[in-house]
């Protein structure tokens, strides 16, 4: 339903936007938008992402699934709420409907990877999306690898989004490149193997699960350590960050034994040692003025 005339304060946009759209759809230029839902539009078959663009009020974005990019739909729900890059491909001014692809960019995206990229490279990637059992990292350009627990845990006990979070980039490595078919096959690398800490190191760590006698706090992508709730502080809240003590580091276990950081403790402590060593400075300065004089002795004889 359109207005009469447009509203006096939004003339230049409503005449305009449309404009826009039409001049990147014919430029191929690359937009970003945001996914708003992933559902089924009575346009199209199966899910879409519906997306919304900053600045065009009323406009809808629809990517189809198959126009994602995403290795398979059920990666979809992951990137709603999310920014994405995409190219316009059509125009329906009528129903306020803009289709668009992600695809192409991401194809455009892994010719580039498979000119530059060799196997055996290490380099960075970001996660992208992470659940209790899924992991999906993008490895360049909105190209996006995925990990099962078994491909990416690195600790038995820990959900992979205990591990990881969103936006953190780990370090992974190329196994394989097929340039005939685009393939691209990556791994992760360990991250305990570059674990260094030893006892009484102060660090940071992210309070990721509440434990019955412990809480677990994460340190870096993938590395987890183990502290006992603090004493003489409130219990801390998931996602809090804690300064602690390294008290024990054993990656060979990928084992990190940590106390939450207390300067009160410290501080206390400290004044402890002080007061027993001025105690003993006093007891051997007391030792040493009621000693006999040898001299003395030998007089008496």
């Amino acid at each position: 339903m359109k207005t009469l005339l447009p509203p006096e304060r939004n003339f230049e946009q409503k005449t305009d936007h449309w404009n826009l759209l039409y001049d990147a759809r014919d430029r191929n230029t690359i937009m970003t938008a945001t996914v708003i839902a992933t559902r089924r539009h009575e346009t199209l078959e199966g899910l879409a992402w519906e997306l919304e663009f900053d600045g065009f009020p009323n406009v809808r974005g629809l990517v189809p699934a198959s126009e994602t990019g995403l290795p398979t739909d059920k990666m979809m729900n992951f990137f709603v709420g999310k920014e994405i890059n995409i190219r316009i491909k059509g125009i329906d001014k009528k129903n306020n409907l803009v289709a668009c692809t992600r695809r192409e960019l991401v194809e455009e995206a892994r010719n580039r990877l498979l000119h530059i990229a060799e196997e055996g490279i290490k380099f960075e990637a970001q996660v992208v999306f992470v659940s209790d059992i899924w992991l999906g990292v993008d490895i360049g350009g909105g190209v996006i690898v995925s990990f099962n627990p078994r491909e990416a845990r690195v600790s038995r006990s820990m959900r992979l989004d205990e591990l990881y979070s969103e936006g953190q980039y780990v370090q992974a490595i190329i196994d394989k490149i097929d340039k005939s078919t685009g393939q691209i096959i990556v791994s992760l690398i360990d991250p305990w193997e570059h674990v260094k800490y030893i006892r009484g190191d102060i660090v940071t760590g992210t309070v990721v699960r509440l434990g019955l006698g412990n809480i677990f706090l994460a340190l870096s992508p993938g590395v987890v350590g183990i502290a006992p709730y603090p004493v003489n502080n409130p219990t801390p809240r998931l996602g809090e960050k804690l300064v602690c003590i390294v008290n024990n580091c054993n990656t060979k276990e990928k084992e990190i034994s940590l106390s939450v950081f207390d300067p009160e403790l410290i501080r206390g402590r400290r004044k402890n040692r002080n007061y027993w060593r001025n105690k003993k400075a006093e007891k051997t300065s007391k030792l040493t003025l009621v000693q006999p004089n040898p001299e003395h002795k030998r007089e008496e004889k």
